[in-house]
């Protein structure tokens, strides 16, 4: 046997690859092959272009729902030693400072992503898709690496729709244009530079049709340059663009180009559909907020819903997300006290200082309007300043240091804001040019407060002592500019000075969609948007902090920290969703991803939604657990003990005890659950947990001969940790759990963020610790728990029951979420409930969403001709 050593072999491999890539089937490349080409050689290089294959299918760090009725996912085997465009990308970005980890990271999410395209060789590619990633993670690096390997294997014309603002648009193209084209200008020919969008660039028949040239074009969503794109297409004839494999990188896809014309298609998603019209096209969404593009409706084959590939990128190494800033809720009991809460970066802006800076609309006199200067506003001014001279101190320096300040939208607040942010510059300067006493023991206060909140050690580096910043601050202030961005502004914000910038960068949404900002460590933000993807997005200082990790501080209001908390939250459960599906091997097609929604924030703008079922859920294979109770309301919680006494008598059967402890009633009657889930009291304000919700569901089940039975499990803790009993009826006391709260002293109620266990979903199975241990590896995966139960109780539902010590002292654990005594009248009785795969046809109820009318929050609305028209004169 050859091993894949062999050289024969390995040529061998890569010519089937090859052979595949130009639009043969593995066989017919065998065959071809086999007419010069020893039969032991054939075979072994059939396994080992076979093992490569399988080898990119593999990589269990990424997670793909695909839709496996596509020739997709199949054929692509990886770089090979003759490719040109990916070796030189490769050799660029580990010269760029990115980690070997990352790097071998990025190789196999792009690998993944490009196996997922069809060869470009077969007659119809056809294929939509989306790769999901992080706010400011690192995308464009990734669909940048994509490309490289496309080329490679033979796509041609690359087509990049960058956002919608020509900022953003150079900054890609500059990238893409470094990074991949360089060195390399003999093979690719650029329809778009730095300087210039889409215009009518060379002969498209000859430029289409040549196969030994590459075609790059980076384009803004703008219905003039995209015009422009699909006009210059048609010229070279259908003949040759049908011949033409293209792929199309839809950058922040989630923006304009989504369909929302409720008649007709909206001019930018109806160009993109021309483009896609072609046979050889193959379209990836690129975005961290996917949203609307969840919400298309799958139906319509025309859109841009990624029917064929879904792909969860793995979170990267060293990244500061939603998660990491702000921290999000548990979404099981064992998360509850291993789950950062977040960095101690996060500072308040009262919400009178936040109306101070804020600007009124304009029918309210904006014209008129000045901000003050505000105390939040100051103290984060002089953190700017501290934290890039601290920057300075280090041995790495910081080439680049950014401040971003984002209190609206609107481009006439920008300028109005410039002028007391100048004043509060001049004033420092002064002040520590004169070595005002008073003003240096207040900047060193600051540092040193700020300093032992998140100490350097936490992020892996060295501290800096006072005597070093304040060497260095009189040349931050004399360095220190501020720059209004927007589209009416002539300063543009640029990092092309190789002195470096340091800069107080003022804008709106020209700064909250892709651009990027050099070594930001300081953003004052009072912004909020009524949407998701519109509020992730303005959150730059999500990214990458090598170097400084110690250094970003964020001031911004309660409001919208607690939005940014709660959108950590639904960023977790859509990626959860992702990898549950991927486990069924369920395609896009067949599930339309949960997106939990927020009493203050819609999901993503009204016309995006416009194919959403707005109002319909579904309890299958979900879990749903009890988190609020009425702790200070003593009727409210003994009722719930008299409902659960009440179910155990009805049920009338001795309780198996389990290997856990725990006390398990098999074969209980659907109707009995029913009635219990009615007489128990739910916290009006659960979102899910709602009894009518539930009843419903299970009724529209049994109606189809399915859920029409349940075991129920009441949990019961003993031994050295027990804290009590309690009597439910069974004949033996039961032990009390313990559920902490939040501390929320301006709410009524206790919240305890997460009841349930990841092994509770097999409460019910005779098994212990060492069989559970067996059964996920050593780490409880609730996926493989969820299909192991079903293999081996199929629908029948679970119940369980959590009675909880009243008391419930919190643990103190170094790093925990801090949390307070649940300190309740009585003791509680909480529910976790695992609903098996639905049956029959429908398994959805309906329910109603919040009304959001009366909330005076800003959209998103960009007027796409004018920036285009301002942008083209400058």
């Amino acid at each position: 046997m050859l091993s894949s050593g062999d050289e024969f072999v390995d040529e061998t491999a890569d010519t089937i690859a090859m052979m595949v890539a130009g639009g043969s089937s593995a066989d017919g490349a065998i065959r071809r092959l086999s007419r010069y080409t020893p039969n032991d050689v054939l075979a072994n290089a059939r396994e080992l272009y076979e093992k490569r294959t399988q080898r990119v299918r593999s990589f269990d760090d990424v997670h793909v729902l695909l839709n496996r009725e596509r020739e997709t996912g199949t054929w692509y085997a990886g770089p090979r030693p003759d490719h040109r465009f990916w070796p030189v990308l490769e050799k660029r970005l580990r010269f760029s400072g990115i980690p070997d980890e990352s790097m071998n990271a990025l190789n196999r999410t792009s690998d993944r992503v490009v196996s997922l395209l069809r060869p470009p060789g077969t007659a119809e590619i056809n294929v939509r898709g989306l790769v999901l990633g992080y706010v400011q993670s690192g995308k464009t690096t990734n669909f940048m690496s994509v490309i490289a390997k496309a080329a490679d294997v033979g796509y041609r014309l690359v087509i990049v729709l960058s956002g919608l603002t020509e900022n953003l648009r150079a900054q890609t193209q500059g990238r893409l244009q470094s990074m991949l084209v360089e060195d390399l200008e003999a093979h690719w020919h650029l329809l778009t530079y730095p300087e210039a969008d889409f215009t009518v660039r060379g002969n498209a028949r000859q430029l289409l049709s040549n196969p030994d040239h590459r075609l790059l074009a980076v384009v803004k969503k703008n219905p003039h340059r995209l015009r422009r794109l699909v006009r210059w297409m048609r010229q070279a004839g259908d003949e040759v663009v049908a011949n033409c494999p293209i792929l199309v990188i839809d950058d922040e896809a989630d923006q304009a180009s989504i369909n929302v014309s409720l008649k007709d298609r909206s001019s930018i998603n109806g160009l993109i559909g021309q483009i896609l019209r072609q046979p050889k096209t193959a379209y990836i969404a690129y975005t961290a907020t996917p949203f609307a593009n969840l919400l298309i409706d799958p139906e319509k084959e025309d859109d841009l819903y990624p029917r064929d590939f879904v792909v969860d990128l793995p979170r990267p190494d060293g990244y500061f997300g939603p998660e990491k800033l702000f921290g999000r809720d548990p979404l099981t009991i064992d998360e509850v006290e291993a789950l950062d809460q977040g960095l101690d970066i996060i500072r308040q802006i009262p919400e009178d200082e936040a109306v101070a800076i804020r600007p009124p609309r304009v029918k309210d006199g904006l014209d008129l309007w000045e901000p003050d200067i505000t105390l939040s506003l100051i103290d984060a001014l002089q953190w700017f300043l501290l934290a890039t001279a601290a920057r300075r101190a280090r041995p790495d320096g910081g080439l680049h240091n950014s401040m971003l300040i984002h209190t609206s939208m609107n481009a006439r607040a920008h300028f109005a804001t410039k002028a007391p942010v100048e004043k509060i510059l001049h004033q420092l300067r002064k002040d520590v040019t004169n070595s005002r006493t008073a003003v240096l023991a207040s900047l060193r206060s600051q540092w040193e407060e700020e300093s032992a909140k998140l100490p350097s050690a936490s992020q892996g580096l060295s501290p800096v002592t006072w005597a070093e910043i304040e060497k260095y601050l009189p040349a931050v202030l004399a360095d220190v500019r501020v720059i209004v961005d927007n589209y009416l502004s002539k300063d543009r914000l640029s990092y092309g000075d190789p002195a470096g910038i340091t800069a107080v960068v003022i804008g709106g949404n020209t700064l909250s969609r892709g651009l990027t900002l050099e070594g930001l460590t300081c953003s004052y933000f009072v912004r909020a948007s009524s949407a998701y993807d519109t509020q992730l997005q303005m959150g730059r200082w999500f990214g990458y902090r090598r170097g400084y990790g110690d250094l970003p501080r964020i001031w911004m209001t309660d409001e919208l920290k607690e939005w940014f908390f709660a959108l950590a939250t639904v960023e977790e459960e859509i990626r959860r969703d992702i990898r549950r599906y991927e486990v069924e091997e369920l395609s896009p097609l067949e599930v339309p991803v949960r997106i939990r929604t927020h009493p203050a924030m819609a999901i993503t703008s009204a016309a995006k939604m416009r194919d959403a079922v707005d109002a319909e859920i579904s309890f299958s294979r979900h879990r749903e657990q009890t988190i609020l109770f009425h702790h200070r309301d003593q009727d409210w919680l003994l009722h719930n003990q008299d409902a659960t006494r009440r179910l155990v008598q009805q049920v009338g059967a001795t309780p198996v005890s389990m290997p856990s402890e725990h006390l398990l009633f098999r074969s209980v009657p659907s109707a009995l659950i029913e009635a219990f889930l009615s007489d128990y009291r739910f916290h009006e304000e659960a979102f899910r947990m709602k009894g009518d919700l539930l009843r419903e569901y299970i009724a529209s089940q049994n109606r189809q001969g399915f859920l029409r039975t349940w075991n129920v499990v009441v949990m019961n803790r003993t031994g050295s940790g027990s804290d009590g009993a309690i009597d439910l009826g069974l004949g033996r006391p039961v032990g009390l759990l313990k559920r902490s709260r939040l501390p929320m002293p301006s709410k009524p109620y206790a919240n305890i963020k997460a009841l349930i266990s990841t092994t509770d979903r097999v409460a019910d199975l005779q098994l212990g610790s060492k069989e559970l241990g067996e059964l996920h590896g050593g780490k409880p995966d609730d996926n493989k728990l969820r299909v192991y139960r079903e293999d081996v109780l199929g629908d029948v539902g679970l119940l369980c029951v959590y009675p909880i010590d009243k008391v419930s002292e919190p643990r103190r654990l170094e790093g925990s979420s801090p949390r307070v005594a649940l300190d309740a009248v009585e003791h509680v009785i909480g529910l976790g409930i695992f609903f098996p795969k639905a049956g029959g046809v429908r398994s959805e109820i309906t329910y109603k969403s919040a009304d959001l009318s009366n909330r005076q929050l800003e959209t998103e609305i960009i007027d796409l001709d004018a920036i285009d028209e301002l942008d083209a004169q400058s």
